[in-house]
């Protein structure tokens, strides 16, 4: 069934999509359960889902991918974290922390972490249900088009969003699942009504929301990329959230921005592995330090 050079059906990487919700399409439009289809086009001697394919492919993988849907190779890399190299962080080490990534926490094929993030709104839009590779960031923590929280795990369950798990383990699932599914308990996870953006100062989130636009168009027609901004940027979230190297930032950036003193957890876990919402709230206070930082250095300059 899979013999040729191009696969029976080969869908192409859907806009800002990421390589893992690509490969499990490649699956289903094949009519193969995910762990068979990766098994007959990769080999079981290859496994693809105990590692992060989204954050750095094994050399054995694009090609064949490339190969059976005929997507070229520049498309195929730009559904993995290839396509941030230089913009958000240097380079992609194989392990620890990368700059911005979310962490899946894979143990074996489960995800113990919540790496995976999602706008409801877009998944029930979507003429076929698909996850972006941006959703991974941990920056990206609204959607620009809806202008709603993202949510990172099923609103019913609590578990986190794995869907190349959706059809495993059940032997009696013949249909193609949407990805628009809980793997866990089968709810739809566009079934929830978001937590609407509270836009408390135009000047942060039209920056912020300048930088999310930019990752979805792939920076394609998005001008100069600061890649010093955004090291800022996250240097500022790390001390924000570092209450014992910095236990008075929190609160005068507060008070400076006539924001509230919300509780963070304390922990000694970076950035990327902070709640959601945390991240939301910490990362609207950097923006505002460095919009106000910008707006000293204009009034020095005069």
């Amino acid at each position: 069934m899979l013999s040729g050079a191009l696969w029976p059906a080969h869908p192409k990487p859907l806009s800002g999509e990421c390589l893992s919700s690509w490969l499990v399409r490649c699956a289903h439009h094949n009519g193969l359960k995910v762990q068979t289809f990766c098994d007959r086009v990769f080999g079981k001697e290859h496994q693809v889902w105990n590692r992060d394919v989204d954050r750095l492919a094994p050399p054995w993988l694009l090609p064949v991918i490339t190969a059976g849907t005929g997507a070229s190779p520049h498309s195929a890399d730009n559904t993995t974290m290839k396509l941030f190299e230089g913009r958000l962080f240097e380079h992609r080490n194989r392990g620890g922390q990368l700059r911005w990534v979310l962490l899946l926490g894979q143990y074996h094929r489960l995800h113990q972490g919540f790496g995976m993030q999602y706008c409801p709104l877009c998944l029930g839009e979507d003429k076929e249900p698909y996850y972006r590779l941006p959703w991974r960031l941990a920056f990206y923590t609204f959607c620009p088009r809806h202008q709603t929280l993202l949510l990172d795990r099923c609103h019913a369950c609590g578990a986190p969003v794995a869907f190349h798990r959706i059809e495993l383990g059940r032997p009696g699932r013949y249909d193609t699942p949407s990805l628009n599914e809980c793997w866990q308990c089968q709810t739809r996870l566009s079934d929830v009504q978001p937590l609407a953006l509270e836009r408390w100062h135009q000047g942060v989130f039209q920056r912020w929301e300048r930088w999310l636009r930019a990752v979805d168009r792939q920076f394609v027609n998005s001008g100069r990329i600061d890649y010093s901004c955004m090291a800022r940027l996250h240097v500022i979230c790390r001390r924000i959230v570092s209450e014992h190297k910095f236990p008075d930032l929190q609160r005068n950036l507060c008070r400076r921005s006539g924001r509230s003193v919300l509780p963070l957890s304390v922990s000694r876990r970076p950035f990327e592995h902070r709640e959601l919402q945390e991240r939301h709230y910490v990362l609207g206070l950097a923006w505002w330090s460095i919009q106000a930082r910008r707006g000293q250095a204009r009034l020095s300059s005069q």
